[in-house]
């Protein structure tokens, strides 16, 4: 069965002001985060600074300036938050 996925609304409501064209880049890397995590071009990674949250805080990222926090849990991934490198503690 296919990973579901969940949102903070911190996460909708950056989502929504971003332009298309990167919301677009988004749906797909998001897709692509499904098929293949380890895939390069997301250069997915834990968030050092956020290291001792539960389940740990991972990174991807949209383009060389936008990327995405999450966590992955049993049942879905939480999308935290979007952004630029400022959205990282």
């Amino acid at each position: 069965m296919p990973m579901k996925i969940k949102w903070s609304r911190n996460f909708e409501k950056r989502l929504m002001k971003l332009d298309r064209n990167i919301r677009d880049k988004v749906r797909k890397k998001l897709k692509l985060f499904l098929e293949n995590r380890n895939h390069p071009s997301l250069r997915y990674k834990k968030v050092q600074a956020l290291r001792h949250e539960k389940p740990p805080v991972y990174e991807i990222s949209i383009d060389m300036s936008i990327r995405i926090t999450l966590q992955e849990f049993d049942d879905h991934i939480y999308l935290r938050n979007i952004g630029g490198h400022a959205i990282l503690p």
